[in-house]
């Protein structure tokens, strides 16, 4: 018997206010999950990962997962359940997938047909759903986590947007670290440098601001950017858009919230 595709694959979505859980579980199906405005915060494996609104987190079936969101304001997620024979074209473990604005698109509108379209064109959303997630980029974490006692709270301070004004160096002043040890800590523990995890908490957050409507001046000078178009270089380097294309893409992509 051959199922049709509503029978192998299901797309739900949630809200979590900040410190709401999902207690650990794990599927029968593989599950991806992505955040469509806010941050999640997921254990899978013995590895914490976060969730920004531009990646999702694959994970196969039988797997134990839990998450919590993070944001200070309401998360938006959803979630693309696959029959375990539809897994088979996807990775056996864990990771990351790149989320483009269109893929973000189409899961708004598949959660509308779902309630409001025709069978046919609710089938056709899923089968372009499934197979924008055969070929999404994939990664190995974007902004990894650690429980180490002396790198957890300098992470903290890191991706404290109060401190982003503030130099590298200012950040780390108060710990009793030498640069050799830190450099050690950080590679050992996140297989980045102090830098770069920081360039990635200060996209995350911008990313964040913006589809909420914060103006591009304004962050810029939040993250410590004297001058606009050096913070949309640097916005664009790492996410391959400027800010005000990601802005007008929000824009669109609003109306179907609804």
């Amino acid at each position: 018997m051959i199922h049709q595709i509503e029978q192998r694959m299901e797309i739900s979505q949630y809200f979590y206010k900040k410190d709401e859980e999902i207690y650990p579980h794990s599927c029968l199906w593989g599950d991806f999950n992505i955040s469509l405005d806010g941050i999640l915060e997921y254990e899978v494996q013995g590895r914490t990962l976060w969730s920004p609104p531009s990646y999702g987190i694959w994970i196969p079936p039988q797997v134990p997962h839990h998450s919590i969101a993070v944001d200070q304001h309401t998360t938006h997620y959803a979630a693309i359940r696959l029959d375990p024979d539809l897994c088979a074209a996807f990775a056996p473990q864990p990771e990351m997938l790149s989320v483009s604005a269109f893929f973000r698109l189409l899961i708004l509108e598949s959660l509308h047909a779902q309630q409001h379209a025709a069978l046919s064109h609710y089938r056709h959303l899923l089968q372009v759903l499934l197979d924008q997630l055969r070929t999404a980029p994939k990664h190995h974490h974007y902004l990894p986590q650690t429980h180490h006692p002396l790198l957890k709270p300098i992470l903290d301070d890191l991706a404290a947007p109060h401190l982003f004004r503030s130099s590298l160096q200012q950040v780390l002043a108060p710990y009793a670290l030498s640069e050799r040890q830190l450099l050690r800590i950080s590679q050992s523990e996140l297989q980045l440098s102090l830098s770069e995890w920081r360039s990635r908490a200060k996209i995350l957050y911008a990313i964040t601001q913006l589809r909420r409507g914060s103006s591009i001046k304004a962050l810029s000078i939040e993250l410590g950017y004297q001058h606009s178009s050096n913070f949309i270089e640097f916005f664009k380097r790492y996410t391959g858009q400027t800010p005000a294309q990601l802005k007008s893409q929000n824009t669109a992509i609003s109306p179907l919230k609804a």
